[in-house]
């Protein structure tokens, strides 16, 4: 089969958007799934949408040898967003054609170094991976190229500022906190430790803005198993499909104004230029996140597999949607109404037809999950209005009984988590509900806190443990979501 190329495209009488010449105005550190379906896509249609006319230069940051695929389809790729959105059902596909090329920072040092001397190239995003953003006192500005990203974007930006030219937008969208922050510290952390002057410290601050960010998108990737058939029929070769959800959301800490030079709301897409990130973030850790780790355990031992078959029981629906709606949104900083759409955005995310989302896989270390995302929700409940949040205290209980039971119809299930909590209930697991309950909540080196302090919470979850050996999950579940006593 032919493989995707825009000559063969052009043979095929492609009708859809296609961008093969214009200026390289993006550098992107990461050619992963990930910002190909986030990032790029966004960019493909301001430039379809708004005329943002850019093409964007690929620097895989960690190792040599990924530039080939991308270079071999001259940029080009398809992404298929596949899911549900605004109450129905989405399966689209569309050819990506924003990237120009890929340059190998090991390979080809020089071209890496050449676009911070391009004075079109304005902007930067990155998905380094969350251990991509690191300081590592290791690295130089010698290197060819340093080991480290932020170290590499130092020296480019060096490279930039020898250059005589004006700095950069930079957009991390990697997944750690105020990334843009840390980011921007590192780099003229480097500056300094290089002793690179007083007035390449003053630009890298007065030149380059440097925006933390919040992104939200998922995006399952290469389709392996149905690539076959997807290539065949579109009728070329494909070798970087790309899969995501048609949900997407990116939230930029700083001015409007950066909308002139990122002009994503134009394009009718679904970038926020906003003063503070935090409370989107709180959101969708909350919302989203919490959601997820209230209800894996649950829904797991009510006898779902899946998430999306999860959301087709109507008693976790009741649950999650009562935890949602009633618990954790009151909670929330943001509008109540902003939070309620994300909540339903939430709701169809879980119900994809298209992605089978394993819980065992989401169970995947619930403990620190559940004090990250659920806890905060509890502690501000509580705080707010001296109650109990009884389906979040059911949701500490099912993760007791999932942690504790470890079979399930007779069948054993995997539990995956740090040592110490796989020994606390190895110890623990015969005793009775509010024992267990109790001991698990007074560990405060799972919780950083002792959860007795919470008013009424430990009894609260203990009794939820009594009903969930006693009627078993389904049923326990299933009163819980109606907003009674298990």
């Amino acid at each position: 089969m032919e493989q995707l190329s825009y000559e063969a495209l052009r043979r095929r009488h492609y009708n859809g958007y296609l961008l093969d010449r214009a200026p390289e105005r993006v550098l992107q550190f990461g050619e992963g799934n990930f910002l190909r379906g986030f990032a790029d896509y966004f960019i493909d249609v301001m430039n379809e949408r708004v005329n943002f006319q850019s093409k964007v230069v690929v620097v895989p940051p960690a190792s040599a040898g990924k530039t080939g695929r991308i270079n071999g389809q001259e940029g080009l790729y398809q992404l298929c967003l596949r899911g549900r959105l605004n109450g129905a059902a989405v399966d689209q596909r569309r050819v990506i054609s924003c990237i120009s090329r890929a340059v190998d920072v090991y390979e080809a040092y020089e071209a890496f170094l050449e676009t911070a001397r391009n004075p079109d190239m304005r902007l930067i995003i990155s998905n380094t991976t969350e251990a991509g953003i690191v300081y590592d006192p290791s690295c130089t500005p010698e290197d060819r190229p340093p080991a480290s990203f932020p170290a590499k974007l130092t020296r480019l930006l060096w490279e930039r500022y020898q250059a005589g030219l004006p700095g950069y937008l930079i957009l991390p969208c990697e997944l750690i906190a105020d990334n843009g922050a840390v980011l921007r510290d590192y780099v003229l952390r480097h500056a300094r430790d290089w002793a690179l002057g007083e007035g390449f410290l003053r630009w890298l601050e007065e030149e380059n803005t440097f925006c933390s960010t919040l992104v939200d998108r998922i995006v399952t990737g290469y389709p392996r198993e149905q690539a076959d058939a997807m290539n065949r029929a579109f009728g070329l070769e494909d070798r970087l499909l790309d899969v995501a959800e048609p949900f997407g959301l990116w939230v930029i800490e700083g001015p409007e104004e950066l909308a002139e030079q990122f002009p994503a709301p134009q394009a009718g897409l679904p970038v926020k230029f906003v003063p503070d990130h935090h409370p989107y973030k709180e959101q969708k850790v909350r919302i989203l996140n919490g959601g997820h780790t209230a209800m894996v355990a649950a829904a797991y031992l009510a006898g779902h597999d899946i998430v999306r078959d999860s959301m087709a029981d109507p008693a976790v629906r009741a649950y999650l949607e009562g935890a949602l709606f009633e618990e954790i949104i009151p909670t929330l900083s943001l509008p109540r109404e902003d939070c309620e759409a994300f909540a339903r955005a939430v709701e169809e995310r879980f119900d994809n037809p298209y992605i089978d989302h394993r819980l065992l896989d989401i169970a995947l270390n619930s403990v620190s999950k559940w004090r990250a995302r659920v806890l905060p929700s509890v502690e501000a409940y509580l705080a707010r209005f001296r109650a109990v949040p009884r389906r979040l205290a059911f949701s500490f209980a099912a993760l007791c009984a999932f942690y504790s039971q470890g079979c399930r119809n007779g069948e054993a299930y995997p539990i995956r988590d740090d040592p110490a909590v796989l020994a606390f209930f190895a110890e623990h697991r015969d005793g009775d509900a509010a024992a267990l309950v109790s001991g698990f909540a007074a560990r405060q080196d799972f919780w950083g806190r002792d959860l007795a302090e919470l008013p009424g919470f430990v009894p609260a979850a203990a009794r939820a443990l009594e009903q969930i050996r006693a009627r078993g999950m389904a049923a326990a579940l299933a009163a819980c979501g109606k907003g009674v006593e298990a």
